[in-house]
């Protein structure tokens, strides 16, 4: 991945010839705002960052389930577990 016009808008880290962009701004998020968030962000300890993170996987698992629920309504609590698993990690334990 080239860095190349990343700087000024991502985070870039550089490792060998690989780059990887830590942090983008959201389109809808001003400039001094955003960096306002990461400011605060950088102020938490790693627990605070450990809970936050912890709570937006929880919240992806439920946005996630409530999708497939929207989408297939005739799907057994099962099936609709079955399904996040495969939609999760591209695979169900226990089956090939």
């Amino acid at each position: 991945m080239s860095s190349a016009g990343l700087e000024g808008v991502h985070e870039v880290v550089r490792f060998r010839r690989y780059a990887m962009v830590l942090r983008m701004r959201p389109t809808d998020t001003s400039e001094k705002v955003a960096a306002l968030a990461a400011e605060l962000n950088r102020s938490f300890g790693p627990e605070r960052r450990l809970a936050q993170a912890l709570d937006l996987t929880d919240l992806l698992r439920q946005l996630a389930r409530a999708g497939l629920k929207s989408r297939h309504p005739e799907y057994s609590d099962e099936e609709v577990a079955r399904a996040l698993t495969l939609q999760f990690y591209g695979h169900v334990p226990g089956r090939k």
